[in-house]
């Protein structure tokens, strides 16, 4: 079992927790390759959606996805596309502490309409995905 405590270094880290211990902890920067989604909701069910089904038209795609992922409380978004069928292929970059204080990272897909509306969300847990060794 770990002992936390906090030692700020700079403004900038005065909020990170730290290892009982340790003297030194090394940033890192970790990438998150954001592809595409599959399965999305063709329209859009929030209240402005539906009013611009009734002024575009019922054949076109109304929802406009992006990518938004948080961790260790930043969070990065990718470009917004205009298709239910939407392919990003972008890279998202954190940099924080090594190791990560955080074992989860939120992925959520949202529409960009004017309530930025959760269409999805998945939590990806790094211990299950990651060398422990």
């Amino acid at each position: 079992m770990y002992e936390f405590y906090s030692k700020p270094l700079n403004p900038e880290t005065s909020n990170y927790i730290y290892l009982a211990g340790i003297t030194e902890q090394t940033m890192a920067r970790y990438y998150f390759r954001i592809f595409s989604a599959e399965g999305l909701p063709k329209m859009s069910t929030d209240t402005v959606g539906k009013i611009k089904g009734i002024i575009q038209g019922e054949s076109r795609d109304l929802i406009d996805p992006y990518v938004e992922v948080t961790f260790c409380g930043q969070k990065r978004r990718t470009t917004t596309e205009k298709s239910y069928e939407a392919k990003w292929n972008e890279m998202l970059q954190f940099t924080e502490l090594f190791p990560a204080l955080s074992r989860r990272v939120q992925i959520q897909v949202r529409d960009d309409g004017m309530q930025n509306a959760v269409i999805g969300t998945h939590f990806l847990d790094l211990p299950k995905i990651s060398n422990s060794g």
